[in-house]
Parts: structure tokens; sequence; C-alpha cells
């Protein structure tokens, strides 16, 4: 009989063992090993026990899932109002699909306890704060297309499609920023700073990103006043995995009075260049799908969509 209980102490090397036989897909960081889920999870100042639910055939861990939250308006916090269930790991099992089912189930229950009112399935940037650098790439996709297991979990629990994110890649050898009159007018009148480790914006990015190498690029005009911004961090520990010096973009800010105006392309494409002068081999960054500019200035750029992510709510 499969039993299910809370997380314990003892249990990071068995959820590791969990992760290494189920199938994640390429984007799921393998050899896991529990020094990476507590860098990349249980030392988060958020992680809450009760959260993460483990199944037991016995006294063999099968599965485990993982519950959590977003941050509050000013991003100062943890609001438990919106509440999601991250990951559905399940190793192969004659019960896999049952057992699946009774993670999320439980996760449910977590998070309706904790005061949640609307019920997501998948991590994003803004939701669930865990797993950055061990699932997913650059950010947090919600779930691949690549780990068809737990979306199905999902599914036959009732949620529906509340977004859907494109993987974009372009690899960065020989890379040249694209060279036009715009381009040529807004590298007159701007500045392009190159900051490593830059101050963390607000707690939310402070926690989300802690242990992690970020750098940050700023466009400013003569009275050094910032137009705007893209943060990158260098993609450990799965760069490293697939054998390739990767950077994640992470967010890319343009002033509400730039946008539209060629100033998010030639950010992107002058912090590309740099990156590529650096020996990064390969940048990636997730879209919505829904943010039509964005994806037409990543193509503009060079990027391929090679993957992609669904978002789920629960109606």
């Amino acid at each position: 009989m499969i039993e299910y209980r809370a997380f314990r102490n003892d249990d990071p090397p068995r959820l590791a063992d969990v992760w290494r036989t189920a199938d994640l897909g390429p984007c799921g960081f393998q050899p896991m090993t529990s020094a990476w889920l507590e860098a990349c999870v249980f030392s988060k100042p958020y992680f809450d026990r009760d959260g993460l639910v483990v199944a037991l055939d016995g006294e063999r861990v099968v599965g485990f899932a993982h519950a959590g939250f977003g941050p509050s308006a000013d991003h100062s916090a943890i609001d438990t109002a919106l509440g999601t269930t991250m990951l559905v790991v399940v190793v192969p099992h004659e019960q896999h699909a049952a057992i699946g089912d009774a993670l999320l189930a439980r996760c449910e229950d977590y998070l309706r306890r904790r005061g949640t009112r609307t019920l997501m399935g998948g991590a994003t940037p803004n939701l669930g704060g865990f797993y950055l650098g061990l699932y997913g790439g650059s950010n947090l996709p919600g779930l691949l297309d690549s780990s068809p297991h737990m979306q199905q979990v999902f599914r036959r629990a009732g949620y529906v499609e509340a977004e859907r994110l494109a993987v974009m890649r372009r690899p960065l050898a020989g890379f040249r920023p694209p060279v036009s009159r715009l381009q040529l007018s807004i590298r007159r009148a701007t500045t392009l700073r190159v900051i490593d480790e830059p101050a963390r914006r607000d707690w939310w990015e402070a926690a989300t990103t802690t242990g992690i190498a970020l750098r940050r690029y700023e466009l400013r005009d003569e009275s050094e006043k910032i137009l705007g911004s893209g943060t990158f961090w260098d993609m450990q520990p799965l760069a490293t995995a697939w054998g390739v010096h990767a950077a994640g973009l992470m967010r890319i800010d343009i002033d509400d009075g730039r946008r539209r105006l060629g100033y998010a392309n030639y950010l992107l494409a002058e912090a590309l260049h740099d990156l590529a002068q650096e020996g990064v081999a390969l940048a990636e960054s997730h879209v919505s799908e829904a943010n039509e500019a964005a994806i037409k200035l990543f193509f503009k750029l060079g990027f391929e969509a090679t993957s992609h992510g669904t978002v789920y709510r629960r109606p």
C-alpha cells in the first residue's frame, strides 16, 4: 500500500534518487544529488516541509510533489492567496498514475489550508520560487512538453492551460549585433553598463537567486537615467550537464517611454555580443507565447523555439 507524508530531514538522498530514476526530460538536471536539492530547494527561506509531500511503497520513496507560493505585490513576502504545485515526480511504478494523482491532491489540500484561492500547476519566475537551475533552463517554464507524465497528472485532475511558454535559444558563436540607423542613434545617445553581482532589487529576487551568479546590463542616457536593463545568470548546474557554457535571460525591462523604439533590441543584442566575447556559447530565454512583440524580437535576433512549457490553472 502506498503511504504519504510530509518531508523529513532524512529524505534528501532518497528524493535525489527519485529524481534520477524518473523521466524528467532533457531539461531536468542529472545526475541529481542531495547537495543540489539543498542549494536550490531546502535552503530557501520560505521552504515549508508540509508543502513537500513524499510517497512511499514500504520503505522505498517512489515519488514526491512540491507546492509553494509567489510573492506579495511589493515582492517583500510570500502571498499564499495564489499557490501552485510545481512538480509531481514519480518513479516507474505499476501505480504510477495513481501515485501522481494522490500527490497532487495532497498538495492541493496543503495549499487550501494555507489560504490559497487559486490553484495553479507548474512553477514560473513569480510563482513557486524553487528548482531554478534544476528544471526548465533559463527560468521556470511551468511544465515542459518533454515531461508528459507530469502534464498528464494535472490534466487528469481537471486543470486547464493558463499560459504557454516558448523556450528560446540561440548559439552565440560569431554573434554580431545588427547594424541600422536606429541602432547607431541609440548607441550615440546611451552608455551600456555591465554590472556583475548587482544588488538584488527586492526580497523575492534575493531569495530566489541566492547562490547564483547574476550579470546586469543597464542602458543609461547622458544624465545617467536608466532607460532599460537586462539580467542574465550563469545557468548552473544545468549548463554543466549539457556540456556548454550557457547564460539565461531572467528579465528585460525597458522604461515605459522607450518601449517599441528599438531599445530592447539594442540592449539585448549588445548584451549577447558581450556574453559571446566572454566565451558564453548559448543564450536562452523563456517567453510567453501571448507576448507577440517579445517573440518577434527574439526571432529577429536569431533565436529559435526549442521547447514549450505549460502553466496550468484549476477552474
